[in-house]
């Protein structure tokens, strides 16, 4: 599909009466006249162009249907969405309209990932207070069974405890 573009060499120069010497007035275009009819990739692929060139970020094109010799081709922009209207005799956009996406309120202020943390948290703290509160009762016995154990042992998996908890931490901070 070649496009039309005036060269520099078309352009005439004209002296008009106003006292401007060598004003340059490029002739008016005409849209090239096309044999085969336009089809429903080719207008979207006009209208992308047409949307590109007025830097609009196109998410991809919805639809395109054909209504009383006018290709009516839809396109979902970043935040927005585009209606344009070709002409299938001319190939050129007879009325286009760009309007903003209407965004639904959530239901909930909070996101639900939000909710789950706080519910784990919540757990978590309930947990501690069951486990401080066994242990609280049971000290005795539990003094009694780290007396038992050789110190070294408990270095040994106080440390591998840390080292465990800082490869977590360092698989999981990416």
């Amino acid at each position: 599909m070649p496009e039309y573009t005036p060269m520099a060499e078309e352009a005439e120069i004209v002296e008009e009466d106003t006292g401007e010497i060598g004003a340059v007035e490029a002739p008016v275009p005409e849209a090239p006249q096309r044999e085969e009819p336009l089809n429903a990739e080719e207008a979207t692929v006009l209208v992308v162009s047409f949307l590109r060139r007025m830097n609009k970020r196109i998410v991809t094109p919805r639809k395109a249907v054909q209504t009383d010799g006018n290709f009516v081709v839809d396109v979902k922009l970043k935040g927005a969405t585009a209606t344009v209207q070709i002409s299938a005799e001319t190939w050129e956009i007879v009325e286009y309209t760009i309007s903003p996406l209407e965004f639904e309120d959530k239901p909930l202020p909070i996101p639900p990932r939000k909710i789950a943390i706080g519910l784990a948290a919540v757990a978590s703290v309930i947990v501690f207070l069951m486990a401080f509160s066994f242990f609280r009762n049971n000290m005795a016995f539990i003094i009694t069974s780290i007396q038992g154990i050789n110190t070294d042992y408990l270095i040994y998996g106080a440390a591998a405890v840390v080292a465990g908890g800082v490869a977590l931490w360092w698989r999981r901070r990416r």
